[in-house]
């Protein structure tokens, strides 16, 4: 028996590092999957190795600077599996850490829509069917950010940032409908996404190495199965320590 037996979850941003691996544990612990993403060709791969677990699962694609797109993307989830119990809001971008005077409002913009307003947009869509069933719950990916200043530009910060309030209000809107709704915010993460990033201040973190994606899927599991139903309207923040901010240690 797996902890997600049974259940769909709908993972946005599930063609390339954490959303990757959460979704290939989702489907190793019986969940049902959507993967959403633009790489169609990634995302067969990755269908592909759900067949070693069985798993039903099956590849939306979407466009998440287009608000029709992402209806689409929950309604063909919703036509194909009947309904959605987990939503994963982990697609995201970074800017490029600059001055706010150098900042163009097109970045703005573009970091905005695809970092906030996209997991704003699926949430909306999606709640009616977790309403209608008495259950859900809705894990949205935000950043060590939401515990310091100078990991993004003001765009970045202000998105995920905007996320923590908005996980917030969403829980005490929904937990009475049995809704559960946290955020996960990763620290510095091997991903595709960091390829291009070095940051010094990760050698004197606790822990002095970057996270793996397989390490966060584990919590994402968490947060999504049973084991965490108490734990509601939370920011958990698995950053390696990092944001402790002590010296190092000799």
């Amino acid at each position: 028996m797996g902890k997600l037996d049974g259940k769909v979850a709908l993972i946005y941003g599930g063609t390339s590092g954490i959303g990757e691996a959460t979704a290939l544990l989702y489907a190793q612990e019986g969940a049902k999957v959507a993967i959403v993403g633009r790489n169609e060709e990634r995302a067969n791969a990755i269908l592909d190795k759900m067949k070693h677990f069985d798993a039903e699962a099956i590849f939306v694609k979407a466009d998440l600077s287009d608000s029709q797109s992402i209806k689409d993307s929950v309604k063909e989830t919703v036509d194909h599996f009947g309904t959605i119990d987990i939503l994963y809001n982990g697609a995201g971008i970074l800017d490029n850490y600059d001055p706010i005077q150098d900042t163009d409002e097109s970045l703005f913009d573009q970091v905005i829509q695809l970092n906030l307003k996209a997991p704003w947009l699926a949430t909306k869509e999606v709640v009616p069917y977790m309403i209608e069933q008495g259950s859900g719950v809705i894990i949205n990916i935000a950043s060590q950010a939401t515990a310091m200043v100078g990991v993004g530009g003001t765009p970045y910060m202000s998105s995920k940032y905007g996320l923590v309030g908005m996980t917030r209000q969403l829980a005490h809107e929904l937990g009475p409908k049995g809704v559960k709704v946290n955020v996960l915010s990763p620290g510095f993460i091997d991903t595709p996404m960091t390829e291009s990033v070095t940051d010094k201040r990760l050698e004197k973190s606790p822990l002095g190495r970057p996270g793996k994606p397989e390490e966060i899927a584990k919590t994402a599991l968490f947060l999504a199965s049973s084991d965490s139903d108490y734990i509601h309207g939370i920011n958990l923040i698995q950053d390696g320590g990092w944001t402790l901010g002590g010296y190092p240690v000799d």
